[in-house]
């Protein structure tokens, strides 16, 4: 578990290096090529899954759809790179041994039945669900950074596993 926790906070430390060099207009500004999306949505976005993630822990019951929608954090870095770091220091402060193993999730599958449909999930898995959840919206973030010329790590957005095999060809 606490190799999964740590996973989920690099995640969080690859946003919050890439939070410092952005500015507002960049964090906001929308692309058609990306369905009009913006930065800010997709930080927003993956932030709140944290938030909502560390929110149940305490009842077992995990509900992804319940979210803020932090309009400050999807319009202004400085607020989102605060949130990153209140959500690090959350995960990183985690006690395990009083965590329920087992959790009840909720989240929207888009059918019209999906309201109220509670999965039996564990906590490993919703870190493992974060980490999946986190690296897609990165894949986004980072060609909406290289669309608005902001350089970034050639491993953001990449999944681990995709980073060891392109490694392991290399040799």
């Amino acid at each position: 578990m606490t190799e999964l926790i740590q996973a989920n906070i690099q995640l969080l430390d690859q946003s919050r290096d890439l939070l410092q060099r952005l500015d507002i207009e960049t964090y906001v500004k929308t692309s058609p090529v990306f369905l009009n999306s913006a930065i800010g949505g997709h930080m927003r976005h993956c932030l709140e899954h944290y938030q909502s993630l560390i929110a149940g822990l305490n009842e077992g019951r995990v509900n992804y759809d319940h979210r803020a929608r932090d309009q400050k954090v999807e319009t202004e870095p400085q607020a989102a790179e605060a949130r990153v770091s209140e959500l690090r220091n959350q995960l990183a402060g985690l006690d395990l041994a009083n965590l329920p193993e087992d959790l009840s999730v909720l989240m929207d599958h888009g059918a019209e039945s999906s309201s109220g449909v509670w999965q039996k999930s564990t906590l490993g898995r919703e870190l493992q669900f974060l980490i999946s959840h986190t690296i897609h919206h990165y894949a986004l973030i980072a060609g909406l950074c290289r669309l608005h010329g902001v350089a970034i790590c050639k491993d953001f957005g990449v999944a681990p596993s995709t980073l060891r095999h392109r490694e392991a060809i290399r040799q």
